[in-house]
C-alpha cells in the first residue's frame, strides 16, 4: 500500500528489550467480558507484601472495551522504525514503583525480570495475548513498599488477512489514521457517509462519525441491512465505513462476526503493519 502517513510515536523508554514467545493462537479473541465495563480502564492496581516483595495485579490499565465486544490495546504501534520496540505483534508492560530497584513480571510466558528505565520505572516486552486473557492473570514483583501501577504503555496486534478495524479502534485512532480513509471525524457526519450503503436507516439528529462511535450505548441497537446486505448496527456500521475507505482493503463481514479485534491492517498512527 502506497501514500501511508508514517507518524512515529516519541519514546521516553530505554534499555534492554526482553521478547517473551507469543501464544499459540494468540490472534483468537477472548469472550466479552462484563458489558457495564467503562469505555477505559485506569487506576491503580492493588499490591500485596509476599516473602520480602510487594506483587500486585493487573488489571487492565492500558486496555479499553470496544463496545461491549471485549478489550483492544487503548494505543497501538507497530514497525520498529515506526519506534515499535521489535518487529511484529508485542505488548509493553511497564511498572511504576517509586521506591523499587529491581521487578520482575509473571504472566502467560512465566516470570521473567523487567528492565529499569529509571528509579522506581521497569518495562518489559511479551509476545502478544488477547488482551482481555491477561486481566487478572498477570502480576508483577518488586522488592518495594509505594503505591505501584503496571499497565500496558502500547502494543502491537496481529493483521492476519480481511480487513475489520473495529469501532474501539477508530475512536482511539490519530488523525494520521483517519486521513488514510478521507475522512475527517469531526466534521463527516453519519447520514450522507454510511446511510445507506452500510446501514439502512438515517439517524436523527445526524451526528460525526466521532459522535456515533463514543456513544456505543445509542448506537449499538439492532442491525439495519444497507444496500451493502450486511447486517450491522450504527456503530459497527461506521467502522465498517472506515476500515472499507483504507487504500488497499476491504471490510470482511466475516471477519468481524467471528469476533475478532485483530484484524485491522493499521496501527493507531497509520502505519501499516
Amino acid at each position: 500500500m502506497t501514500g501511508l502517513h508514517s507518524r512515529a510515536l516519541p519514546l521516553a523508554l530505554a534499555g534492554l528489550v526482553v521478547l517473551a514467545a507469543p501464544l499459540v493462537g494468540a490472534c483468537s479473541k477472548s469472550a466479552p467480558l462484563n458489558a457495564t465495563a467503562p469505555s477505559a480502564v485506569s487506576g491503580t492496581s492493588d499490591a500485596k507484601p509476599s516473602a520480602g516483595l510487594t506483587t500486585l495485579t493487573y488489571k487492565g490499565q492500558g486496555l479499553t472495551t470496544d463496545g461491549g465486544q471485549g478489550y483492544i490495546l487503548e494505543t497501538e504501534l507497530c514497525g520498529v522504525a515506526n519506534g515499535a520496540e521489535v518487529a511484529g505483534p508485542y505488548l509493553l508492560w511497564v511498572l511504576t514503583a517509586t521506591d523499587a530497584s529491581s521487578a520482575t513480571i509473571t504472566g502467560p510466558w512465566g516470570t521473567a525480570a523487567m528492565t529499569k528505565t529509571a528509579n522506581g520505572a521497569f518495562k518489559y516486552v511479551s509476545g502478544y495475548y488477547t488482551p482481555g486473557t491477561l486481566i487478572g492473570t498477570v502480576s508483577a514483583s518488586y522488592d518495594g513498599r509505594s503505591t505501584a501501577q503496571l499497565v500496558i504503555s502500547h502494543g502491537c496486534a496481529p493483521f492476519n488477512g480481511g480487513a475489520w478495524c473495529s469501532p474501539g479502534f477508530w475512536r482511539n485512532a490519530t488523525d494520521g489514521a483517519w486521513a488514510l480513509t478521507g475522512f475527517n471525524r469531526n466534521v463527516d457526519t453519519f447520514n450522507p457517509n454510511v446511510y445507506n450503503v452500510w446501514y439502512g436507516a438515517l439517524i436523527s439528529p445526524d451526528q460525526t462519525l466521532q459522535f456515533v462511535l463514543d456513544n456505543p450505548q445509542t448506537y449499538s441497537g439492532p442491525p439495519k441491512a444497507g444496500t451493502s446486505g450486511y447486517a450491522l448496527n450504527a456503530f459497527n456500521a461506521t467502522a465498517a465505513m472506515l476500515t472499507d475507505a483504507l487504500p488497499g482493503f476491504s471490510f470482511s463481514f466475516a471477519v468481524m462476526t467471528s469476533g475478532s479485534a485483530e484484524a485491522c491492517p493499521i496501527d493507531h498512527f497509520g502505519h501499516l503493519k
